[in-house]
């Protein structure tokens, strides 16, 4: 069988699901690490340097459109499993078989994943679109280096000052939190690591780590940009 042809039966899919979702956990960890930058008191060098530095870098510039294919990718075959999924089973079962099939995090995956994609457009258009294309945004010095910054550090807090677009950004992560807590251990099942000697340490990451601190850690940013601001 041709890989092409393997990619389109649901193993392969499924085993694509889980690639660009582990792809997507190890990016969503360096994110968080670059953002906490955010709440440090220093007028924002630390974060508008970590900004222009992502997106300057050749080499981090690559893969940040590598990273939006695989978003791409993994949204539309996650949703090609769900649909088919349900085209298999046409009648609902008379009596929802509730945990002895599935969890309710699974239940809820294409849901939440829906809510994590139109989160993903808002946040890219709001933000990766000003950090590259909006000229008006001011540029920014600092004491003992005289290079430039574009204040991306100034569009983060004005806009965390409006509530709805905490309130956008807060959903969006419970949305990231529901869809990682399954999809973590999801992906490791599709590529056998559901062995007893695992499953704690998968749990651990999956619901602890993937599931609610990090969520937690990108919802605090904003919450605590706003009510600093009052």
């Amino acid at each position: 069988m041709k890989w092409s042809q393997f990619f389109n039966t649901s193993i392969g899919k499924k085993l694509l699901v889980g690639a660009t979702g582990f792809f997507l956990c190890s990016f969503v960890i360096v994110h968080l690490a670059g953002n906490i930058s955010l709440l440090y008191e220093d007028r924002g060098e630390s974060f508008n340097a970590y900004a222009t530095f992502m997106s300057h870098n050749g080499l981090i510039q690559f893969i940040a459109w590598g990273l939006k294919v695989v978003i791409l990718i993994h949204a539309v075959i996650a949703l090609q499993l769900t649909f088919k999924n349900r085209a298999a089973r046409p009648v609902k079962y008379a009596v929802n078989p509730g945990n002895k099939t599935s969890s309710w995090f699974s239940r809820q995956m294409a849901i939440m994943g829906s809510v994590l994609l139109i989160f993903l457009i808002v946040h890219l258009a709001q933000f990766w679109w000003a950090m590259h294309y909006d000229a008006a945004i001011p540029m920014v010095t600092y004491e003992g280096d005289s290079k430039e910054y574009k204040d991306l550090y100034l569009v983060v807090q004005e806009a965390f000052q409006v509530p709805l677009n905490v309130i956008i950004y807060v959903i969006g992560m419970i949305g990231l939190s529901f869809h990682l807590i399954h999809g973590f251990k999801s992906a490791c099942q599709t590529f056998g690591l559901n062995h007893k000697k695992y499953n704690g340490i998968i749990n651990f990451l999956g619901v602890w780590l993937f599931g609610i601190v990090i969520p937690a850690g990108f919802a605090l940013i904003p919450l605590v940009i706003y009510f600093k601001s009052l």
